[in-house]
């Protein structure tokens, strides 16, 4: 009987320290994330996946490079072959052995690799900037997820003011009701309000946790990790005009330097292309060794060595050539076409974007006083309505354009935050002028939690 109590109670240790240990992992694995904007942005940019095939594609282009520098070297050859020959008038089967060492060196090419380089160059180049501007992209989506978290935990925050204020006015109604004061249509009313606003913030509330597992999956988190953020959505002036951006993003632009490095490209396919039509020469060396024995490493008895130089010149390919220069030429066309058209895409985004920024903008003023005033006019009809002098309806009714106050004075920093942060984009900048939501220092437990949140999601 001992023996099985002891068993029991190792047993039930046991369990107690497992489920301690499950639980302080648990607790650990879900422990909250202090983030800000900037730090959204790096955990993003840390593990995003179109960052890192835009990455390969950088390092698959500068090993292209490089192999368009190593082609204009030495080359060395070894050959050997082998072979069996029957001779009928002899009866007699003969091994043919045949080795032969070669090296070649270019000296002249008509500019076919000077053109390899350089258009090996220009696509190092052009993969570089689309890897800045897939960050910039990045960066983007981040900034709008970030502001969609904070736009949407501040509407559930009205939400929930709303349902606060109506369930204080539904409890007054509901005294006056009981004193014989108000009809019942007048409580009625007020439930059906209450009910309503309720609706509203469970809508709220789920906006807002959608919001944040969308945050969650552009920085590469699990969807469930709880996210810690001070501050709020702020209004801060831009500090550039539109002059100032167009002439930035014509400057910096990641996108109009691709379509410049891809004119340059097209410029050496046209050099390539017309190489054919000039001669080559090259500096050769050549040892053959022939022999017709049975040795273990044969075609070693006889040996002649060769060296000069080897020309080349095509006179005609029946307009192969001509045909291939005239395509490279349109080319440079199309890459001269995208070239403008991507100038006139920089300035129509920017002048777009920095419109919403300047019309967002007025928005905040507009809403801002229209909040004040709505605000007033809510006090003034509830105590109206206690005194005995307003109506129900009144009440209600400043109490719903409390909330469309509140809630167009929210939107419209959330739209000049968001529109900022597109201008900033289609200006090609490589940093965000927006500030912070609020100052957050991050310790080295915060980096490691991250990296063990996105190894359990992968």
């Amino acid at each position: 009987m001992k023996k099985y109590c002891w068993l029991f109670l190792h047993f039930f240790i046991f369990k107690v320290v497992l489920l301690g240990v499950a639980h302080g992992a648990f607790s650990e694995s879900f422990a909250p994330i202090s983030i800000d904007l900037d730090r959204a942005v790096e955990i993003a940019l840390s593990d995003d996946k179109s960052v890192k095939a835009a990455e390969s594609d950088v390092a698959k282009a500068y090993e292209g490079k490089r192999q368009a520098h190593r082609a204009r070297g030495l080359t060395l050859k070894l050959e050997h072959n082998a072979a069996r020959v029957k001779s009928q008038r002899e009866e007699n089967t003969l091994s043919v052995f045949g080795n032969t060492v070669s090296a070649m060196y270019p000296l002249y090419t008509g500019g076919l690799f000077e053109s390899t380089i350089a258009a090996s160059e220009q696509e190092l180049n052009s993969k570089i900037y689309s890897l800045e501007r897939t960050r910039q992209e990045v960066r983007l989506a981040v900034a709008n997820a970030f502001f969609a978290m904070l736009r949407t935990e501040d509407m559930a925050k009205l939400a929930l003011d709303a349902v606060t204020r109506l369930e204080a006015h539904v409890r007054n109604v509901d005294v006056q009701y009981r004193n014989g004061k108000v009809s019942k249509a007048d409580l009625l009313r007020s439930e059906v309000e209450l009910i309503s606003a309720r609706q509203k913030m469970s809508q709220t509330v789920n906006e807002h946790k959608v919001a944040v597992k969308n945050l969650n999956n552009l920085m590469g988190m699990p969807l469930d990790t709880q996210l810690s953020y001070d501050g709020k959505m702020i209004y801060f002036l831009f500090p550039h005009t539109l002059e100032q951006c167009l002439e930035y993003a014509l400057s910096h632009h990641p996108d109009l330097a691709i379509a410049k490095a891809l004119k340059e490209k097209a410029k050496a396919g046209i050099s390539m292309e017309e190489s054919a039509q000039k001669p080559k020469v090259s500096l050769a060396v050549t040892q053959a060794l022939d022999s017709f024995s049975n040795q273990d490493w044969p075609g070693l008895e006889q040996d002649n060595i060769r060296f000069g130089l080897h020309a080349e010149y095509t006179f005609s390919d029946a307009g192969v050539t001509a045909s291939k220069i005239r395509g490279a030429k349109e080319d440079l066309k199309k890459a001269d076409y995208h070239y403008e058209a991507t100038q006139e895409t920089i300035v129509l985004n920017v002048t777009k974007y920095f419109m919403t920024m300047e019309e967002a903008k007025t928005r905040i003023d507009i809403s801002s006083v229209a909040l004040e005033k709505a605000q007033e006019a809510y006090k003034i009809s509830l105590a109206r309505y206690r005194e005995g002098i307003g109506t129900n309806i009144d009440v209600l009714d400043a109490q719903t354009a409390l909330n469309q106050a509140a809630s167009n004075h929210t939107q419209a920093l959330c739209d000049y935050n968001i529109a900022v942060a597109q201008v900033e984009n289609a200006m090609g900048a490589m940093t965000l002028y927006l500030p912070p939501s609020s100052p957050a220092s991050f310790s080295e437990a915060d980096t490691a939690d991250i990296t063990s949140m996105k190894r359990r999601r992968r």
